[in-house]
């Protein structure tokens, strides 16, 4: 997990977890999918530890209609991780907006299941 580290901005103190902000979009079946983007031919998520850096982030995007921040919970966050494994094999936290994510040097990629591993253990 090198260059990225879990600290304050992604877990309390009392291991409750402040909430994890994505871009999602609302599918016809109800499921929050998340804004994703491939690296290497591998799916990543981008996720963010305030609402204000995930707006900037999805402000830089050229996207469609649809896409919004949603706050999540480490559970909820979890139980999507888990949801998406054949889609999804990188976690990419707080990317800088405007930046390709496969060019960002200030973030690196986390394995899912070693972010997934990060959460359960806070």
């Amino acid at each position: 997990m090198e260059g990225w580290h879990v600290g304050t901005s992604w877990s309390s103190e009392e291991g409750r977890g402040f909430p994890h902000y994505l871009i999602t979009r609302p599918e016809p079946t109800g499921f929050a999918a998340p804004y994703t983007f491939f690296r290497n031919g591998e799916g990543v998520v981008a996720v963010f530890c305030s609402e204000g850096a995930a707006r900037r982030y999805l402000g830089s995007l050229a996207t469609k209609d649809g896409w919004s921040v949603r706050a999540f919970s480490a559970g909820e966050l979890i139980s999507l991780l888990f949801a998406l494994h054949e889609r999804v094999t990188w976690v990419l936290p707080n990317p800088s907006p405007g930046v390709s994510p496969a060019k960002d040097g200030r973030s690196s990629p986390v394995g899912r299941d070693d972010f997934v591993v990060s959460l359960l253990g806070r």
